[in-house]
């Protein structure tokens, strides 16, 4: 039977583990610089990329804004102005001829309520070249009024009404009637493609019903009151 001993006066020590594990901490140092270093690296990049980016979209703004200004300058001039004013003339007139007044008529014959008229009917075209109507309409009370803005946005001929003014009358006023200046798209010819028109406007169901709320909020405490007296 052997018994190991140790006479040296130093005893061996087994550092393998040591030295591997000083060597794996190394790498592990070594790779997580380069990452570092790396990820360093790309963020400059990507910081130039965004200045050089934002640099040309500001060069691209200034010339935009001067281009702008140019187009504003040119717009100006006499003689540009001219041309549009000759040129909002003949749409106007285009739009005239090509409505009959006695359409016109009838089809507001059809939506007009009881105790509401009509003062005036000015056509004019919008900035979409579409035949507009300006109205000025009135009566003794706000009910009509209400019902004549749900008759426009209900009919295939009219749509999208919106309300530019009201007036209400004074107290001992000689003229009691609430008068109201809109404008309205009027589109005149045939049902069906009348029809086809009003369901390609995705805003004609939103006109009245501001109309009506702001008449409504805009309507005088005792005139609100003043529906419910029609009968006497």
């Amino acid at each position: 039977m052997r018994v190991p001993i140790n006479l040296a006066s130093q005893p061996y020590e087994n550092l393998r583990p040591m030295y591997l594990a000083a060597v794996a901490g190394v790498l592990l140092v070594i790779a997580l610089s380069l990452t570092v270093a790396w990820k360093s690296q790309q963020n400059r990049n990507d910081t130039r990329t965004l200045a050089e980016q934002s640099e040309q979209l500001d060069r691209d703004m200034v010339k935009l804004r001067n281009e702008e200004q140019e187009l504003i300058t040119w717009l100006g001039r006499p003689e540009v102005q001219e041309i549009r004013d000759h040129s909002a003339f003949l749409n106007s007139l285009i739009v005239r001829k090509s409505l009959s007044w006695t359409q016109i008529f009838m089809d507001l014959e059809k939506i007009l309520p009881h105790k509401v008229q009509v003062a005036a009917i000015r056509p004019s075209p919008n900035r979409e070249a579409q035949a507009q109507l300006n109205l000025t309409v009135s009566s003794p009370a706000v009910a009509p009024l209400i019902e004549f803005l749900k008759n426009l946005e209900d009919s295939a001929q009219f749509g999208t009404p919106v309300v530019d003014s009201q007036r209400f009358p004074a107290e001992r006023a000689p003229d009691q009637n609430i008068s109201l200046e809109l404008s309205v798209l009027y589109r005149q010819g045939g049902t069906e493609a009348a029809t086809n028109a009003r369901e390609q406007d995705p805003q004609n169901h939103q006109g009245a019903a501001a109309s009506v709320a702001g008449l409504t909020s805009a309507l005088p405490s005792d005139r609100r009151r003043a529906p419910h007296k029609e009968g006497r």
